[in-house]
């Protein structure tokens, strides 16, 4: 039997199970710093002596992330947990600067998934109300090469982001609301205000606003 562990030995303990679970790797000695309020390392360096003393971890080398935790498995609903960015500031003509400035992340479980989700999106408008997707709502989109007319993407056009139906004709891409009171818009192919961040996989909705 393992010898028992003092209270704060054991909130450490949880810590380092709580966070390899949900980043699939254990913590790093700042990481438990910051999260206890340590202001020395050797604070975090005794605790984890103790707890390998116990029985409770290994440390096998000197890497950063080198806890091992005796008896202790990931099973497969811990591992299909992915985190992606939700994004709140649209640039079309710099896409990569909208993912410096992030409005949070959403964990999703990938069981549901079919292709792998890139980042979300808070729904704007209403203007695609018809097909079930409400200003508010959270927009899971899946990057694609290849987008097929009829698809619903998310698109910015310049600093707006927008839900619509996308058709691409005669060089000209057309983004559709389903809902009455807003319009088609037209671009050019490879208008620097246009970009198409992808195509919407799955809505979060929240049921109180």
């Amino acid at each position: 039997m393992k010898e028992a562990l003092t209270k704060r030995q054991n909130q450490i303990f949880e810590f380092i199970k709580k966070y390899t679970i949900e980043n699939h790797k254990p913590p790093t000695i700042r990481e438990i710093c910051k999260k206890f309020n340590f202001k020395s390392t050797n604070s975090a360096y005794s605790v984890l002596k103790a707890l390998e003393r116990k029985g409770y971890i290994q440390r096998t080398n000197l890497k950063a992330r080198n806890i091992n935790i005796n008896d202790f498995k990931l099973d497969k609903t811990q591992i299909d947990l992915k985190e992606i960015p939700l994004i709140s500031t649209f640039d079309a003509q710099n896409p990569l600067r909208m993912f410096t400035n992030l409005n949070g992340t959403i964990k999703l479980d990938m069981k549901i998934f079919d292709t792998l989700p890139s980042f979300a999106v808070e729904v704007t408008d209403d203007g695609m109300q018809k097909d079930g997707i409400f200003k508010g709502d959270i927009a899971i989109i899946t990057q694609s090469l290849e987008i097929k007319n009829g698809s619903i993407v998310f698109a910015v056009i310049k600093n707006e982001g927008l839900i619509r139906h996308y058709k691409n004709e005669n060089n000209e891409i057309y983004l559709i609301p389903s809902s009455r009171g807003y319009e088609t818009l037209k671009f050019k192919e490879g208008d620097k205000n246009l970009w198409i961040g992808g195509e919407v996989s799955f809505i979060i909705r929240k049921l109180k606003r």
